[in-house]
């Protein structure tokens, strides 16, 4: 029979061993609420990627695309570039959520180094339950988790789909 310290460092060494077969990258994506990131040129390779689905008011010009997304919850951040702001029709002026703002009482669900540190008085409400501002021609987005949507950034990525 093995003495003590011999028959502990082999089972340490037998559970590092075998750690990362019985827990995924994803599963610690999931557990662990943490967050995928993907930046693009212009719209149709943000339309094309199918992790971080592109919100359908995000217009055709777009271009310096960055969009976080927390697996876990569906919480989402984005940014672009765009003299048009907004597809038409799908985002309009939201006074009330404005006021909201103003007080401190609305904050993006998800922070990046790239998103602002506050958020402007002047918000819009656009399709799929994101709120959205302006800044110049920079555009800013975010979806809070459990947000109702036909899908399009809203739900839960597959925690199985690995890393």
């Amino acid at each position: 029979m093995a003495p003590r310290p011999a028959r502990l460092v082999a089972l340490t060494a037998l559970a590092l061993a075998t750690a990362p077969v019985l827990v995924s990258c994803s599963a610690v994506q999931f557990a662990f609420g943490s967050t995928k990131s993907a930046a693009y040129s212009g719209i149709d390779d943000f339309r094309a990627d199918t992790t971080l689905p592109a919100p359908p008011w995000v217009p055709d010009d777009a271009t310096a695309i960055r969009y976080t997304i927390d697996v876990a919850d569906g919480s989402s951040i984005v940014t672009f570039q765009s003299p048009s702001h907004f597809t038409s029709g799908t985002c309009e002026a939201d006074a009330q959520r404005s006021v909201a703002a103003e007080a401190g009482e609305i904050q993006a669900p998800l922070q990046d180094s790239w998103w602002p540190e506050t958020l402007p008085a002047a918000l819009f409400t656009c399709d799929t339950g994101w709120t959205a501002f302006v800044d110049g021609d920079a555009v800013y987005g975010f979806l809070p988790a459990g947000s109702e949507s036909d899908g399009l950034g809203a739900a839960p990525l597959d925690a199985t789909a690995g890393p």
